[in-house]
């Protein structure tokens, strides 16, 4: 392992500034934000029927480059732990995730995929799981706490069969990737026709992520000779259509602790400074994912609680209307009941009315009940009857729309989505407000 006082030394003053455990707390805190299991915003949104995901805590860097092209060496070199096998023959042979964690560990595919959710895809692949791991290591140099690390088989041309389709990976994940480092060693010479393929195919798709490092430029021997590797290199790849339209610089790296003697100027601390500006950039997305979240989550509570109150003012209205018409049906069944109950005395030969004492009330009662009888169903009593079970239809169909007409929310409901939408408003919020602060002033500080 080398020794860390020995590495920062290679960096200039500014860059070593920024190498601060700062960034690592703001992504952590945003992490805890998303993933509670009790109030966090997953979770919140899958009681909306929502489907949000929780930023990516690291950023993610893919490494390809011809055989022997020195990326397993830059890995161990930025992490200071010897977690990748290096040498002339081809170490890497499969896909190897290279990340921080509390201890050394080494995953396997599935375990890998568990982890890192994002990669379900790559298991479409045919024999890539096989050849898919992890390596964990509890390295905190540099950036690397918020840096993840993908490393791909050396790209040679011939008959060399990889046990997976490599193009099709590749490119999957270029597409994932925040960014692509393509390291090209003076040896080869980038004359690998699969890698001036793959680098044609990626700069097409994702310009915006391709980095180009000359490799072990300590190799090159003079400067006319570098020079002249350099110019092959940029000749071969401007052969290609679509890396001829962009510009793009080919810093010259190596690794300080194993360089040869030369008068090469080592440019390793750029790969830092891409590094740095792309974790950056990654806690800044962050917060503004977190932002958008909030406020996406925010308008999808208050668009459920004004649905559900004007729901609630809906049903009320209709409840009034249908209360209005069950009384007046029920006094109707009410009415033609009493009527019925007469039209049968009066047929049994029990006069009512001879009963009654002409100047009384009741007898008036009686009078305006035979005008009703004789006006409304003299003389078929089935109407009377059909007035009845009408009447009484109307009453129960009335019952049953009231019984059916349910909220958008229940009460427990209610009180559960105004709950969340104050904790997104007075603690999410502040939370990623003060977040952002502490992040501006670190970068401003």
């Amino acid at each position: 392992m080398m020794k860390n006082t020995k590495t920062n030394s290679n960096l200039p003053e500014s860059m070593q500034h920024m190498i601060t455990p700062q960034y690592e707390q703001i992504v952590n805190e945003i992490e805890n934000i998303y993933h509670h299991p009790d109030i966090g915003l997953i979770t919140i949104a899958r009681w909306l029927n929502l489907s949000i995901m929780a930023p990516n805590k690291k950023i993610s860097i893919l490494l390809i480059g011809n055989h022997s092209a020195g990326k397993s060496s830059l890995v161990n070199w930025y992490i200071e732990d010897n977690v990748q096998r290096t040498g002339v023959a081809i170490e890497t042979q499969g896909v190897s995730i290279i990340t921080s964690g509390k201890r050394r560990e080494s995953l396997m595919g599935p375990a890998t995929m568990r982890l890192f959710p994002y990669l379900n895809a790559l298991g479409n692949i045919p024999g890539l799981l096989n050849y898919l791991t992890t390596e964990i290591s509890s390295s905190k140099q540099k950036k690397f706490p918020l840096v993840s690390f993908i490393d791909t088989p050396g790209l040679v041309d011939g008959t060399m069969a990889y046990p997976f389709d490599v193009d099709q990976a590749i490119l999957w994940l270029g597409d994932y990737a925040d960014l692509i480092f393509v390291l090209f060693d003076p040896i080869g010479q980038a004359l690998c026709k699969r890698t001036l393929t793959l680098v044609e195919q990626l700069n097409k798709l994702n310009p915006e992520k391709m980095h180009y490092y000359l490799a072990k430029a300590d190799e090159a021997g003079s400067d006319r000779d570098r020079h002249r590797v350099l110019m092959q290199i940029v000749q071969n790849l401007c052969r290609q259509p679509e890396i001829s339209k962009t510009n793009f610089d080919m810093p010259t790296i190596y690794l300080p602790d194993l360089a040869k003697e030369t008068r090469c100027t080592n440019q390793i601390h750029e790969v830092c400074s891409t590094i740095d500006h792309a974790v950056f950039s990654g806690v800044q997305k962050s917060l503004n994912t977190l932002n958008n979240d909030c406020k996406r989550l925010e308008q999808c509570i208050n668009e459920r609680l004004v649905l559900h109150e004007k729901v609630k003012v809906k049903h009320r209205s209709w409840s009034i209307k249908l209360s209005i018409v069950q009384f007046i049906s029920l006094l109707l069944v009410i009415l033609s009941s009493i009527l019925l109950l007469r039209r049968y005395l009066e047929t049994s030969h029990l006069k009512i009315s001879t009963f009654l004492d002409e100047s009384s009330t009741s007898w008036q009662i009686n009078s305006t009940l035979n005008s009703i009888d004789d006006f409304l169903f003299y003389p078929a009593y089935s109407l009377l009857f059909l007035t009845i079970f009408i009447n009484g239809v109307i009453f129960f169909i009335g019952r049953f729309i009231k019984n059916r007409q349910k909220d958008v929310l229940n009460d427990r409901e209610k009180k559960m989505f105004v709950a969340f939408k104050h904790h997104i408003e007075a603690n999410v919020s502040v939370k990623q407000k003060n977040l952002y602060e502490s992040f501006l002033a670190e970068a401003i500080d």
